[in-house]
């Protein structure tokens, strides 16, 4: 049916829904995924805030507008490769992303545009965003538009849906990073510590302050008064959840050994690390399998409302818009300071 599917994305909720949509459809129909960002070329003009930031930060630049492609493909592609889908992603400057768009399509050979609409609802249904009707109007391939988000039926079961599995994603293409990590060390090789503490930094931080209690808060609290059926596996979260700071710490005491001995303790550290991030997969896949299927079958629209109000735009309205921004530059500068984060492999949890 079809191939090489090209899959647009720009780091929205709208564009993690279609990164789900789409990873189920490759996957369905045996075909290949080019997830593509179309980045602001924000150098070429002194009247954009990009280039005033380059200007004055150039580190800075490199996290807010060099690094941002970086960022969002590494989600895109931990999601298609933890299902099995053969992807790869590109990344072009672009101040009209329509064009964009179908200029790499044709140059990868694509036999489908897979995207979503920001459009308003219309008769049908089909009046669309600026962006996507521009690529339907130009494109010689199929486009399909996989949905219109004004034309959600439940936009807060969607909202939720598409910021916890955006954290996921987050938290996944850390710990892809230390399995591979991992993998030099078992082989004798040198590693960059910087890297390797900085991404026990993020996954101390982000999950236990932020994703882990607005999960416990709101979803598994609204999930547990509706059903009985995952009591069991919330339950088994928790512990995890709980749990975490102690494997951590073993971990650190790992690499503490390792910086004094790194001759003698390069296999502890390296099985040390495998253990956490192969933990932190496992626990992200319990949630995508069980709890966020579990929450769409036994939530009420009333039920969902209430868990994306508390969860915010971005996050636990319980935690600072400074406090995000924080993790989501320490995760920007993981995903940017490894140009193999974004070549993952193959295998999956």
């Amino acid at each position: 049916m079809y191939s090489h599917i090209l899959v647009p994305t720009d780091g929205t909720n709208l564009s993690s829904q279609t990164i789900t949509q789409a990873v189920q459809f490759a996957l369905s129909t045996g075909a290949r995924i080019t997830f593509f960002y179309a980045d602001a070329d924000a150098s070429e003009s002194l009247v954009d805030d990009g280039a005033l930031v380059h200007l004055l930060d150039t580190a800075l630049y490199q996290d807010d507008f060099g690094g941002r492609a970086r960022e969002i493909l590494s989600k895109a592609e931990v999601s298609a490769r933890a299902a099995g889908v053969d992807c790869n992603c590109v990344s072009r400057p672009a101040r009209r992303p329509f064009e964009a768009i179908l200029a790499i399509a044709a140059e990868l050979d694509c036999d489908l545009i897979f995207m979503a609409s920001h459009g308003p609802r219309s008769i049908g249904g089909f009046m669309l965003g600026s962006e996507t009707l521009k690529v339907l109007a130009g494109s010689r391939i199929p486009v399909l538009v996989s949905s219109v988000e004004k034309n959600d039926l439940n936009p807060a079961m969607s909202t939720v849906c598409a910021i916890m599995k955006d954290e996921h994603r987050c938290i996944a293409v850390v710990s892809y990073g230390m399995r591979m990590l991992s993998a030099k060390l078992s082989q004798g090789e040198m590693i960059d510590l910087g890297l390797l503490e900085s991404m026990l930094i993020y996954l101390a931080e982000f999950p236990a302050k932020l994703h882990h209690p607005k999960e416990e808060t709101y979803l598994f609290a609204a999930l547990a008064r509706r059903s009985n059926q995952l009591h069991e596996t919330i339950n088994e979260l928790q512990r995890q959840h709980a749990e975490g700071n102690a494997h951590l710490k073993t971990l650190r005491e790992a690499l503490e050994e390792y910086k004094s001995h790194p001759d003698e303790k390069n296999l502890s550290l390296a099985t040390a690390v495998d253990a956490f991030a192969s933990a932190q997969l496992k626990h992200i896949a319990i949630e995508e399998q069980r709890i966020i299927p579990g929450a769409q079958k036994h939530l009420t629209e009333d039920d969902w409302k209430e868990v994306a109000t508390a969860f915010g735009q971005n996050g636990d309205p319980r935690f600072n818009a400074g406090e995000r921004e924080t993790y989501r530059r320490l995760y920007s500068r993981i995903a940017n300071l490894h140009e193999t984060l974004t070549r993952i492999g193959t295998s999956g949890e």
